[in-house]
């Protein structure tokens, strides 16, 4: 792990949305690296909190003839998405990586679906069939 990425990555965990940093270094090589570690930071966060390692982006750019890597925080929905059926209507689709990752941590620990069910107020169709395929559900 490298230090000045893990710090400078903290940093970045408190930007607010539109917000960025720029880490200026002394050649391609030390940007290259210092982006890697960066990148190797976010996938840290990523275990922890998907959402805002999501919107952490990171880049390298040139600014007044130097070189940067650029730690920014930006707006983004990637569990939101659109869906479109064979007529062309569009309907809207979500996912929430964390109601899946509760769920797998809970499994783990061994809880009861029940006990699963009320602490995430009951589960969809698609998790019942995913989580607990030997439960058989009434249509």
């Amino acid at each position: 792990m490298n230090e000045i990425a893990y710090v400078w990555f903290k940093e970045a965990e408190k930007l607010k949305i539109g917000q960025a940093i720029f880490i200026r270094v002394a050649n391609k090589k030390e940007q290259i690296s210092l982006a890697n570690d960066l990148e190797f930071e976010r996938e840290q966060l990523a275990q922890i909190n998907t959402i805002l390692a999501s919107q952490i982006f990171i880049t390298k750019t040139i600014k007044d003839f130097k070189q940067y890597v650029v730690l920014e925080r930006k707006d983004r929905t990637p569990f939101t998405a659109f869906f479109k059926d064979a007529d062309g209507n569009f309907s809207k689709l979500s996912v929430d990586p964390e109601r899946s990752r509760i769920i797998r941590l809970m499994l783990r620990d061994k809880k009861e679906i029940t006990e699963i069910e009320e602490t995430l107020n009951g589960l969809t169709e698609e998790e019942v069939e995913e989580f607990f395929p030997y439960i058989k559900t009434v249509k």
